[in-house]
């Protein structure tokens, strides 16, 4: 299989928010959809298991959507879709909303909110298929939703962690892997003198990555970096 038919594909780009033990975590997703338009409708988001936002999810049972504007801040962007929830608290500095169910959300560069209620979770491999209500949701803002090949303009792509759900193809021995943490640094060799940005392990002590997926399929890359990246 050519897997470069993945590329093809595009997606809306979505955050997701969620809290748990008083804790606000989130990050960029493509994988937010609806799939039913009875009354509630009903949607779908799929989140690394490692994800600490998707954690929060699990234990909290709701969280928020909010759909990413065309002109959201690259900031804003590369804040929830490269960093970590574990490493930095990246609500902080917004004007952070909570919807009925306590799921944080933002408005700054967004266009809707969904607040969403989960009804069932199904186990993908490393992933996890959120199925819940719609229970509420408002428009934000005018314009129309980014989609994946402008959020890969705007973001960090030379520093993209492996776990969350943006679809992106990579080789076979790809990168260097922070044996603390799990960041994977994307360049080879790795420069002499580099520091883990999220745990600040010495890039020497980093190893040679093997892809994980097999040949020819896509890998889903992207957002939080936790090992939780």
């Amino acid at each position: 299989m050519d897997r470069k038919v993945f590329d093809k594909l595009n997606y809306g780009l979505y955050l997701v928010g969620a809290a748990t033990d008083g804790k606000d975590c989130g990050c960029i997703v493509s994988s937010f959809a609806q799939v039913t338009s009875g009354n509630p409708r009903k949607v779908t988001v799929t989140m690394n298991k490692d994800n600490e936002t998707c954690k929060a999810a699990l234990s909290a049972g709701a969280f928020s959507v909010t759909m990413l504007g065309k002109d959201c801040p690259k900031e804003l962007v590369n804040l929830f879709g490269y960093k970590s929830s574990r490493a930095v608290n990246k609500f902080e500095g917004y004007d952070v909303q909570h919807t009925a169910e306590g799921s944080p959300y933002v408005k700054d560069g967004m266009v809707a909110l969904v607040s969403c209620k989960t009804v069932q979770t199904v186990e993908i491999g490393n992933f996890v298929l959120f199925i819940c209500d719609a229970v509420d949701g408002e428009v934000l803002g005018g314009g129309r939703v980014m989609t994946m090949d402008e959020f890969l303009g705007k973001g960090d792509a030379a520093a993209t962690p492996p776990t969350a759900t943006v679809y992106r193809t990579i080789g076979e021995d790809e990168g260097w892997v922070c044996p603390i943490c799990g960041f994977v640094y994307e360049g080879d060799p790795i420069p002499e003198g580099y520091i883990c940005p999220i745990c600040r392990c010495p890039g020497s002590k980093f190893t040679k990555r093997k892809a994980a997926a097999p040949a020819g399929e896509p890998m889903l890359r992207g957002s939080e970096t936790e090992k939780n990246l």
